[in-house]
């Protein structure tokens, strides 16, 4: 049975294929004469039949020979050029992606099939996100009830957190190049398609070669490990780029489209899509992030959002000149007016005759003045550090020497909107508006002063090693460590209900318990300096039981941050269950904490009782694989919501999302799609990670169409009401595959001893871990040469660097086999759940992409350039292993999805796969031979050692930069990392 694509996708499909096509034969040209500038005539040739040979076939051994021949400073060169070429390919796709959807929005999405059902079956083979008016009108056209969509939106939800996890490989400074050269191919293609001056093109043309030469000239490497507040610097510049000026824009569009097809609902509030942050803040794992860089963090998060208030309130003073003479002003306005003159005798000396009959100008100078105090007073307050004294006992040093009294900064931003809300209710009364105070407005709502919440995070046993410690001070009967889970739970709550203090202030702690005390002692100062909004939730990774939720509560509750009389909390705390053991005893954690009286008056206190999970994808993957992992988060998800439904308590799962597909990643739309029916009701979290922020948010075009097809398919996913999740034969049928899958999984990669040299050895492992991009160590503190001690991220790295993608499909084939060997029949009900069960369809689409982009030809050269003599047979074995499963699978996927190739069904993406697979492989090649001579001695002869004529040695800093940089090329050209 073969996969039929509905019309619209067929022609999307050869729209992207022809704009690749017209707009690569560009970026080649670009690509060839930098080169030619650039490098040596002969050295620029070589490359260019390099790349000539990557799109002939069977050309392995031509690469290899003209690989051998390049002496260190022409791989080195390689390397550069190969990598240039993939990031300004991938610059194009961007720009792809963008202008699809302008043209969606441009031509009002003209829907082929709008009476079609749009949910089930369809909706699980419609590949193509929607935007917001695709959405209401397909809802409209099934006739959905205003009713059912207004409380949705009213409580709608989304929240997209920004981490550090290091799988940016490429630099900032880079990154702004890039952007640059974006900039001037939009312009170009304008000038192409009539919207300049022909003899601006040419003019374009050049800017674009003289910034791509200084893009080669510039170091592609990290010149040093980056601190946290770098890390923080990085992730703060896409809100500072795009995502402050964007988000308005997203809330305009939903409220047009929502009026087109349901002109009588209310829209959401303007703070629907918010967003979080580990940066600065996530301290498991990583010791550099202290205390006080979590304090700098809030701070340095507040100066932004600062400097861009003050800067759009001045350009609304210019704009908002409007005189008492033509125009009347509101009442509240005046008094407000009143007050700030006595409060700011000075400005209004200077400054009333000026404006004695322009009252908004003004109202928005003493609005200014009141953020630049607040702006002075933030600077006092990082500098002096959080264990300051706070203004409710005595100032911090510096503080008290503003010569104002406190109430003349702003204490917090709903102090500014109110005072922007007065001016915009007194222009509304006189029949007037103005769309820069409505933006700012909407600015205001969504970003605070805070810009993004701050999220901590923290490794269950931290806290359980504290209160150990803790309880050998007080000399408990029993110490901590000692308790079984219930003496643990029961002494937990005894505590948790007393007012007495249970940590007392005078002994000298170990580092680690002082430290894990300080954190709730500076989110105490955090929350009475920010406000609740600047951190309310702490994430305990590695989750078990319980007590790993009390424990925290009580070092809350020692901090102040719960009051054990009111039976409320001002910290929600997140479990973070990401084992496969752990997800399957999630509902049961969950189930004994809810039974508990005390923490049921916790969630009662709030406005809506609430628990927020999360889960986690990556160690669940590296633990069990792929398939196992996918389906056990699925259904932890479904037993999660049935516990909260039976309890009366809201639920927000927080996906632990990563870049590559092993850790959770791949398309947003269709993964949220693909959450369990009745899960989300409106409100999701998801971690947006690494090379994912540079994906989705450096275009501005490209982050709205990102976050507008994120909330759709929210939408769309808390409307579905089906019952296909519940489907028993269907949950039978999953759990035979996720034990076969994990079975056979965990046969080769925790059971096999030879692995753990296999993986070391015939991927780039060592020298990822060298590369200077994260302030977090690579392997746990713990570590020691195995499984266990390595991360998830560098465990998926090493596999993509080597074009393995193991963990992103591996057991998948071998589960499916074993299920069709007891029954050939399933083989139907597989291609039916492949039509209609979105998770299905999800799991299956993410593996077929990934095997697109495996090559185990290059993967088997790794093996036996760079497996040891002595474990060659048993590196041949775990090869002949892989092989066999990935032809299995590759076999398996065609057959239950109907196509005849991988991607049939996303011919774009299928282009832009094979574009990247064959040009890649020199590559390959390259890290290859850089790799063997590195490890094999500390100094190498020149690449072509058996032809060399001069006695030059490479130093093993020589040669590792040159592996590095093919690791920055493959990295660019698979777009994924870890």
């Amino acid at each position: 049975m073969r996969q039929t694509l509905p019309s619209s996708d067929i022609l999307m499909g050869r729209r992207t294929l022809r704009q690749l096509a017209e707009r690569l034969e560009l970026v080649e040209d670009l690509w060839r004469t930098v080169l030619r500038s650039e490098c040596p005539p002969d050295q620029a040739e070589r490359l260019l039949k390099l790349k000539q040979l990557c799109d002939e076939e069977e050309t392995s051994k031509e690469i290899i020979r003209l690989i051998v021949e390049m002496d260190l400073a022409e791989a080195i060169a390689a390397a550069r050029a190969f990598s240039l070429y993939f990031q300004l390919v991938n610059i194009l796709e961007q720009h792809i992606e963008e202008d699809r959807y302008l043209a969606t929005m441009a031509h009002g999405e003209e829907d082929n099939d709008p009476l079609e059902n749009p949910f089930t079956p369809h909706l699980a083979s419609h590949d193509e996100p929607a935007t917001f008016q695709r959405l209401f009108r397909r809802l409209r056209s099934l006739n959905v009830p205003p009713g059912l969509l207004e409380p949705l939106l009213r409580d709608l939800d989304v929240r997209l957190v920004f981490t550090a996890h290091p799988t940016e490989i490429v630099r900032h400074t880079v990154r702004h190049k890039q952007r640059r050269v974006a900039n001037l191919i939009q312009k170009l293609e304008g000038c192409d398609r009539g919207f300049g001056p022909i003899e601006d093109r040419q003019v374009l043309r050049q800017q674009l070669e003289e910034e791509i030469r200084l893009w080669w000239r510039t170091d592609e490497l990290h010149q040093f490990k980056p601190s946290v507040l770098d890390e923080v610097d990085y992730a703060l510049h896409y809100f500072q780029q795009v995502l402050f000026q964007a988000m308005p824009l997203l809330n305009e569009r939903i409220r047009k489209a929502l009026a087109l097809s349901y002109p009588n609902v209310t829209p959401p509030e303007d703070g629907f899509c918010t967003f979080g942050s580990w940066v600065g803040s996530d301290r498991d794992g990583n010791p550099s992030v202290t205390p006080d860089i979590t304090w700098r963090t809030a701070c340095f998060q507040r100066r932004l959002m600062l400097e861009r208030y003050i800067s759009a309130v001045a350009q609304l003073k210019d704009q908002l000149s409007i005189s008492m003479q033509w125009s009347q002003v509101s009442g509240a306005l005046l008094e407000s007016l009143e007050m700030d003159r006595l409060r700011f005798p000075d400005i209004y000396e200077r400054l009333a005759a000026r404006y004695r009959l322009e009252p908004y100008r003004l109202k928005l100078c003493y609005i200014l003045e009141r953020l630049k105090l607040t702006q002075h007073r933030n600077g006092l307050l990082a500098e002096a550090g959080w264990e300051a004294p706070s203004e409710n006992n005595e100032p911090a040093p510096g503080i008290g020497n503003l010569g104002v009294t406190p109430e003349l900064h702003y204490r917090s931003y709903l102090d500014f909107r109110s005072d922007l809300e007065l001016i915009r209710t007194s222009l509304q009364g006189t029949q007037l508006s103005c769309e820069p105070l409505q933006r700012l407005l909407s600015q205001v709502q969504i970003f605070g002063f805070t810009l993004a919440s701050l999220d901590i995070r923290q490794e269950s046993s931290r806290h359980s090693e504290a209160l150990t410690e803790l309880s050998c001070y007080l000399q408990l009967p029993i110490t901590y460590d000692a308790m079984d889970e219930a003496q643990r739970v029961q002494w937990l709550l005894q505590e948790l209900q007393t007012r007495r203090p249970l940590i007392p202030t005078g002994p000298h702690w170990s580092a680690a318990t002082a430290e894990t005390f300080a954190v709730f002692r500076m989110l105490e100062r955090l929350q009475q300096e920010f406000g609740n909004r600047i951190c309310r939730t702490y994430v305990i990774s590695m989750c078990h039981s319980q007590s790993d939720l009390l424990e925290v509560l009580v070092l809350a509750k020692e901090a102040g941050l719960v009051d054990p009389v009111e039976g409320s909390t001002r910290l929600q705390v997140v479990p973070l269950f990401e084992t496969v053991e752990d997800l399957r005893c999630a509902s049961e954690v969950m189930a004994a904490l809810f039974q508990t009286p005390f923490y049921q008056r916790l969630l009662q206190h709030e406005e809506i009782p609430l628990q927020e999970v999360m889960l986690g994808y990556s160690d669940s993957n590296k633990d069990s694989g792929f398939l196992s992992s996918n389906w056990e988060i699925h259904r932890a998800q479904m037993s999660l919501q049935s516990l909260c439904s039976s309890h009366q308590v809201g639920l927000r799962i927080f996906h632990g999302r990563g870049g590559s597909v092993s850790r959770g990643g791949g398309p947003a739309y269709q993964a949220i799609l693909a959450q369990p029916s009745g899960t989300l009701s409106g409100r999701i979290k998801i971690t947006e990670q690494g090379e994912v922020l540079a994906s989705k948010y450096a275009l501005p075009e490209l982050a709205l169409y990102n976050l507008e097809t994120v909330t759709t398919a929210v939408l769309q996913n808390s409307l579905l009401g089906t019952d296909l999740d519940e489907t028993e034969s269907w949950n039978q049928l999953m759990e035979r595959l996720a034990i076969c899958s994990r079975r056979h999984y965990r046969a080769l990669v925790h059971e096999n001893p030879d692995l753990v040299d296999f993986f070391e050895q015939v991927t780039p492992i060592e020298e990822i871990s060298k590369l200077q991009i994260s302030s977090r160590p690579a392997r746990r503190k713990r570590g020691g040469r195995d499984l266990s001690a390595l991360r998830a991220i560098p465990w998926v790295f090493g596999w993509t660097q080597s074009r393995f993608l193991l963990p992103s499909w591996f057991g998948v084939g071998a589960a499916i086999r074993d299920e069709l060997d007891n029954d050939p029949a399933q083989m139907e009900m597989l291609r039916v759940l492949y039509q209609r069960w979105p998770f299905f369809r999800m799991l299956i689409s993410k593996v077929e992409m990934t095997l697109a982009k495996v090559d185990l030809d290059l993967a088997h050269h790794y093996v036996q350039a760079l497996g040891s003599p002595e474990s060659r047979e048993a590196f041949e074995s775990i090869f002949e292993q892989i092989s066999n499963e990935y032809q299995l699978t590759k076999e398996l996927v065609l057959e239950i999805s109907g196509h005849r190739r991988l991607l049939d069904g996303d011919p774009g993406l299928q282009q832009s796969v094979e574009l990247r697979n064959r040009t890649i492989v020199p590559l390959g090649f390259l890290q290859v031979a850089l790799l063997r001579r590195l490890r094999n001695q500390h100094r190498q002869p020149p690449m072509n050692e058996s032809e060399a004529t001069d006695n030059r040695t490479y130093s093993r800093s020589e040669l590792l930069r040159g592996a590095l940089l093919t690791i920055n090329g493959i990295a660019a050209g698979l777009r994924n990392t870890g």
